[in-house]
């Protein structure tokens, strides 16, 4: 419960949501330079609402990471029925090469495409739109072999209903969701290159989009717009525009009124046009009504920078707000992302820390989960992280452990759907009398998953520091890759690394790799650092620093910046 002001803020760029944070809740802010123009320079900083102004930008990370793949896997069940109380089920993997004709007819299917009785895949335009129902043909012909296409044609709507029997291609294509309003991308299609993604964005925009031009009194107002049911499919197509180079918003419309479901409106103004005119091929000039196209958002490599439309405070006593739960089902990631910050006071008793975190990844869902965790040495850190990770779903987890008297912490992925993804990054220090046993452990349960472990460990002053992982490859997990990196780092003659893998395959279709090493810090970057002015106990901790960068790049940036400045106070006197 929070007692304090609550700061309610309202973005330009989607009208659905609004953020409500506590007055030093931390953000990646620009400062809005001049009233009437946007920034030329976005160079983000952390600030808190309570500095917060209208016009100012708040900054949104783009994930850029694109996974080239020659095929993308499908999994198609077939059912046979034997009778009133038995079927027969089977299923197959379709591999589907990755071809633009197949990109091009999912975008027709988010926007106008249906499954009937589980056979029979179907494709619904206006009569006018002969162009886009000869190319769904020409797509279904090169991508998949499939001449033999029927159409409907209904006088009274106007409306031509292209029907393929076909019952593998109608289970392949309801992996993008059989209704209008659960209607979407599979994150293996959300990383695909982008060349690609293009044609998803023109076939999508072709059946459910709109180029609006008209002239209005205060001058001519243009705007490109796609329309839908589904929020999820909205959200995914503004982050998949991010990828290509276009900052987006999203509006909601409530037909509550008329029975019916709420419309979401993907949009794309100013000079965003350019870009997406061009994917759609509809040309965007870069003048209107007499000036050089603006827009209110700004983008760099890393960052979507969208402006402040309104911000309100208001006092709240014991207000509920953000936060972990074990007792009940309450706990839910805000964009994805969880950020867990321990430290403790130092009490004359030993005491004990016996954290538990359960995280549960749904299908193409993505999680980070970042720790950075400071005890007092005569705490006992047991710790217990568990991630249960479903088909195409991703968890990170980023971990950065320090004090304590003993750690131990080994958080676990358990990959139960295919596809499914595991990266783990953890830096363990352990300074005189601390005893750091961190590792971690991967579950391979289904086909095609994968994970990677990078472990960094220092030891300092007698310090003892332990990687102790698993990884379990069940019989079924055929086709997984897994990847584990284990870098030890000590400081002084009686400090010890200890490095305890093991590795559980029970499948002869796995791609494993290992790798471990332990050094000292060399004699030779420390006389150069040295020879460029600084002081010996400044080298050693600018090449600490340099070996945990890794895990550092990967924290939110309040605590990396706590983590290094941590590691540098343990740092502090050291000479071996």
């Amino acid at each position: 419960l929070y007692s304090g002001k609550l700061y309610t803020i309202e973005i330009y760029g989607d009208s659905t949501q609004k953020i409500e944070v506590t007055e030093e809740h931390p953000f990646l802010y620009v400062d809005k330079i001049r009233h009437n123009e946007r920034n030329t320079d976005f160079k983000p900083r952390w600030n808190m609402p309570k500095f917060f102004k209208k016009g100012d930008y708040l900054a949104a990370p783009i994930n850029r990471e694109v996974r080239v793949q020659k095929t993308y896997p499908f999994d198609i069940v077939r059912g046979k029925s034997r009778g009133v109380k038995e079927s027969i089920f089977s299923e197959w993997r379709w591999d589907v090469p990755a071809m633009k004709e197949f990109f091009r007819l999912v975008g027709y299917y988010l926007a106008e495409g249906s499954i009937s009785g589980g056979h029979y895949l179907n494709f619904s335009f206006n009569e006018r739109e002969r162009e886009y129902i000869d190319d769904v043909k020409r797509c279904l012909a090169s991508g998949f072999g499939i001449t033999k296409v029927n159409e409907a044609h209904h006088a009274k709507n106007h409306g031509t209903n292209i029907v393929i029997c076909d019952t593998d291609l109608a289970r392949l294509f309801s992996h993008f969701g059989r209704w209008s309003d659960k209607k979407m991308i599979p994150s293996m299609l959300m990383y695909a290159p982008h060349d690609l993604q293009r044609e998803l964005v023109k076939g999508w925009f072709r059946g459910d989009g709109n180029h609006y031009k008209r002239q209005h009194v205060s001058g001519m107002k243009e705007v490109f717009r796609i329309n839908t049911t589904s929020e999820k499919l909205a959200r995914q197509g503004r982050d998949l525009l991010l990828r290509l180079g276009i900052v987006a918003f999203i509006n909601r419309r409530s037909r509550s009124k008329e029975g019916r479901r709420s419309m979401f409106t993907l949009g794309i103004s100013g000079d965003q046009m350019m870009a997406f005119g061009a994917i759609v091929d509809i040309p965007i000039r870069k003048e209107t009504n007499g000036k050089r196209r603006a827009g209110r958002f700004g983008l760099t490599e890393k960052f979507a920078f969208l402006p402040i439309r309104r911000i309100t405070a208001r006092d709240v006593e014991n207000h509920p707000v953000y936060n972990f739960e074990v007792k009940n089902q309450h706990t839910y990631t805000v964009g994805g992302v969880a950020v867990h910050n321990c430290s403790a006071p130092a009490y004359e008793s030993a005491s004990l820390h016996a954290g538990c975190v359960e995280i549960h990844v749904l299908k193409g869902a993505r999680v980070r989960y970042s720790s950075v965790e400071n005890w007092s040495r005569n705490t006992y850190n047991l710790n217990t992280k568990r991630a249960i990770v479903a088909e195409d779903g991703v968890v990170e987890w980023t971990n950065g452990n320090l004090g304590s008297g003993c750690t131990m912490l080994y958080p676990c992925s358990v990959l139960v759907g295919r596809g499914a993804r595991s990266d783990s990054l953890g830096i363990a220090f352990a300074g005189a009398g601390q005893n750091q046993d961190t590792g971690s452990k991967v579950i391979h349960a289904a086909p095609n998953t994968s994970s990677t472990i990078q472990a960094k460990s220092i030891s300092k002053d007698g310090g003892i520091s332990t990687y102790r992982g698993l990884v379990k490859i069940t019989p079924n997990a055929s086709k997984s890759k897994v990847s584990v990196n284990c870098d030890a780092l000590l400081v002084g003659e009686q400090s010890v690394s200890n490095t305890y893998p093991k590795m559980d395959i029970g499948n002869d279709d796995v791609t494993i790799a290992h790798e471990a090493t332990v050094g000292r810090i060399g004699t030779d970057e420390i006389f150069y650092l040295m020879s460029r002015g600084l002081s010996q106990e400044r080298a050693r901790q600018m090449v600490v620093a340099g070996f945990i960068e890794p895990i550092v790049k990967a924290l939110p940036l309040e605590y990396s910046v706590e983590l290094n400045k941590l590691i540098e106070l343990e740092m502090e006197g050291s000479v071996g």
